[in-house]
């Protein structure tokens, strides 16, 4: 009866920790802004950090002109960074044919635009603990970007971005809604280095 009743606090305890750190990792979506694309939604915290991720993302003109082709933004989007929404849809277009997968649902996948890899490596120690390599305390180390499966969100460091880590960050979001079910991660893992490499 002692030892149930200690498991029921551990319970208890685990539960309440989850229950004040993860709302507090997590920015609601009604607390961010959000910036809409074919394929995703970006939670951002101010128009600048659009504007940077923007012009982070490189595309040649032949890719820019293929996506503005089929899709016309928002405009009320397209005044707060003209070319985001082609690029990162572009981008996604051109991981799927990279791996000549597509996905099979038409998920919306979040993207999170964080500040810098610190701040990523924090949601990775709620979401992916066993992802991280390192001691266990909070904050330690940078991260550039990770994907959470479950959520279908990909966490980015906006300090570190560029086409390539999008890139393999996308590939892991086409690999685990391509098949019933997702390919292991450590092959995953080399998909998404092959997507970042054949990129440019």
């Amino acid at each position: 009866m002692q030892s149930q009743l200690q498991r029921l606090s551990l319970v208890f305890l685990g539960c309440l920790f989850l229950g004040l750190t993860v709302p507090a990792l997590i920015p609601s979506a009604q607390a961010q802004r959000v910036f809409r694309t074919q394929w995703t939604e970006i939670y951002y915290e101010d128009p600048a950090t659009l504007r940077e991720m923007e012009s982070r993302l490189r595309f040649s003109q032949a890719e820019h002109f293929f996506q503005r082709y089929f899709y016309t933004p928002d405009p009320v989007q397209a005044a707060l960074a003209p070319e985001l929404s082609a690029k990162i849809d572009g981008l996604m277009v051109r991981v799927c044919m990279i791996l000549n997968k597509w996905p099979k649902k038409p998920r919306s996948l979040r993207i999170f635009l964080l500040k810098d890899g610190k701040q990523v490596r924090q949601r990775q120690l709620v979401f992916a603990p066993a992802q991280h390599a390192g001691p266990a305390w909070f904050g330690y180390g940078r991260l550039e970007a990770f994907y959470d499966p479950r959520t279908h969100t990909i966490f980015l460091s906006l300090d570190d971005l560029h086409a390539g880590i999008l890139a393999h960050e996308l590939a892991h979001f086409v690999l685990c809604e391509s098949y019933v079910v997702p390919p292991p991660a450590l092959l995953q893992e080399e998909w998404a280095r092959y997507v970042e490499s054949s990129l440019n």
